[in-house]
C-alpha cells in the first residue's frame, strides 16, 4: 500500500522540477531585455539631458554670472591676474556676427565649461600682453562656440574685462596639425578661440585666432602655474568618478526602498513619494557624468 501510494508524488516530482527550470530559462531572456531597455533608457536620457536640459541648465548658469561679472565690473573689482578662483566669471564676450554674448570663466575643466567658455588658467586674460586662451563647447550644454568655426580671417568681437574694453580681429581659423601662426611681438596681445566641430561627434579641434586691434594692452602680471592636461583641448577630468559612485549606492539604496514600500503602502503611494526622490539623484549623477565627457564636446 505504501508503494502504490507515493507512486504518483514520485512520477509528478520531475515534472514540478522540469517545470520550474523551464520557467527559470524563460525568466533569463526577459531579464536581458528589460536590462537592455534599461540601459537604452538610460542612455537617451542622457543624451536629452546634456542637449536640452543642460542648454537650460547653460542659460541659467549665463545669467547668474552675468550679474555677478556687471556688478564686479561696476565696482571695478572684477578679477585682472593670477590666482582666480575656479568657476568665477573674468570677462564677458561679445562677438555680434554670431549673435554670440558670453560670460568667460576661470578654468577650462568639464565641469566649468558646462556654464559657458572657460579661460585657460595657465595663459593671461583677454587685453593683457600675450596669448589668451579661452575654449568652449562646440555640442552639450548651449553649445556656445558651435559657430566659432564659421568666424571668417577679419571679423572683429569685443571682450570687456575688469581692465577695459578690447577689440580684436580674427587673423587665422585653423584646425588641429594646421601650422602654428607667427608669434605675436613682444607687448601686444591675442586671443585664441578653441572649441570642437565634426558632423556627428566632434572630434577635431578648430583654433580661432585674433589679435588685438582696438584698445592698450595691458601688462603681463605673471605669477601663472601649468594646468594638468585635464584642462587642455579634449580634457577629461576623472575627479567625479567617487561622487559618481557615491550618488549611485544613493540611487541603488532609494530604489530599494521604493520596493519596500511599494509591498508595504500601495505601488502609487511608493511611485509619489519614490519619484521625486529618484529624478533627483539621476540629475546628479548625470551631472557626474556629464563632467568627466571631454571639456570641448
Amino acid at each position: 500500500m505504501t508503494a502504490i501510494g507515493t507512486a504518483p508524488a514520485l512520477r509528478t516530482a520531475p515534472a514540478k522540477v522540469k517545470a520550474r527550470v523551464e520557467a527559470e530559462l524563460n525568466l533569463r531572456p526577459q531579464l536581458t531585455a528589460d536590462a537592455l531597455r534599461l540601459f537604452a533608457l538610460g542612455i537617451l536620457s542622457f543624451l536629452v539631458y546634456v542637449t536640452l536640459l543642460g542648454a537650460l541648465q547653460f542659460n541659467r548658469a549665463q545669467d547668474v554670472a552675468y550679474d555677478k561679472i556687471r556688478g564686479e565690473l561696476a565696482e571695478a573689482t572684477a578679477p585682472l591676474g593670477p590666482g582666480i578662483t575656479p568657476g568665477d566669471p573674468v570677462a564677458v564676450l561679445d562677438v555680434p556676427g554670431l549673435q554670440l554674448r558670453q560670460v568667460i570663466k576661470e578654468g577650462t575643466t568639464g565641469a566649468i565649461l558646462r556654464d559657458g567658455p572657460g579661460h585657460r588658467a595657465d595663459t593671461v586674460l583677454p587685453g593683457q600682453a600675450g596669448i589668451s586662451v579661452v575654449y568652449g563647447r562646440g555640442l552639450t550644454f548651449g553649445a556656445p562656440f558651435r559657430s566659432v568655426p564659421k568666424l571668417n580671417v577679419g571679423t572683429r568681437f569685443q571682450v570687456v574685462t575688469g581692465q577695459g574694453t578690447f577689440g580684436y580681429r580674427v587673423t587665422d581659423v585653423r584646425r588641429g596639425g594646421d601650422p602654428l601662426p607667427a608669434a605675436p611681438a613682444d607687448g601686444s596681445s591675442r586671443l585664441t578661440l578653441v572649441t570642437a566641430e565634426g558632423k556627428l561627434l566632434p572630434s577635431a579641434t578648430v583654433y580661432v585666432d585674433a589679435d588685438l586691434a582696438d584698445g592698450q594692452v595691458q601688462p603681463d602680471p605673471g605669477g601663472r602655474a601649468q594646468v594638468p592636461s585635464s584642462q587642455k583641448a579634449f580634457g577629461v577630468d576623472l575627479s567625479a568618478i567617487w561622487p559618481l559612485v557615491l550618488w549611485l549606492e544613493a540611487l541603488l539604496v532609494v530604489g530599494a526602498g521604493v520596493i519596500w514600500f511599494r509591498s508595504r503602502i500601495g505601488r502609487w503611494e511608493s511611485y509619489l513619494i519614490g519619484a521625486p526622490v529618484v529624478l533627483a539623484l539621476v540629475w546628479r549623477i548625470f551631472e557626474q557624468v556629464a563632467g568627466m565627457l571631454p571639456n570641448l564636446v
